[in-house]
């Protein structure tokens, strides 16, 4: 797998991720009080911040040579890691949308502690394909 597959795979991967909770939490907006829904999009704005930042600048920023590709075994396991950290997010989100009765607090506090908790499955994998391993092939 090139340098390019990996880092638009890890694109793929949490962009999927937060339009599919986004189109779950809009599908269910009017079992909502108007006011919650409004708090609920901003957490997850705020939880995918910093992990889109980190993948723009990368693929922003990137350099116009070739980078060195990544060990297959390597970039498997960060699109591994990155999809866990999703679906613990987006199982939750989903199961929300699904429920006759849940409630939105204890969904924002699960984002909360969860985002944070699990945040080192993804934060080194990032920072390996968007930051210091984007050096150009000599």
């Amino acid at each position: 797998m090139s340098m390019n597959q990996a880092r638009f795979g890890l694109l793929a991967i949490f962009l999927g991720s937060l339009v599919l909770q986004l189109s779950a939490f809009l599908l269910v907006r009017n079992r909502m009080w108007p006011e919650e829904l409004l708090p609920l999009v901003l957490k997850l704005l705020g939880i995918y911040s910093v992990q889109f930042g980190v993948v723009l600048g990368g693929i922003f920023a990137q350099p116009k040579v070739s980078l060195s590709d990544p060990p297959a075994a390597l970039a498997w396991t960060a699109l591994i890691l990155a999809t866990l950290w999703n679906v613990l997010l987006v199982e939750r989100s989903l199961s929300f949308s699904l429920a006759q009765q849940d409630s939105v607090v204890g969904l924002s506090n699960y984002l909360d502690s969860i985002s944070s908790a699990g945040s080192f499955l993804v934060a080194g994998v990032l920072t390996f394909f968007f930051g210091k391993a984007t050096q150009p092939t000599v």
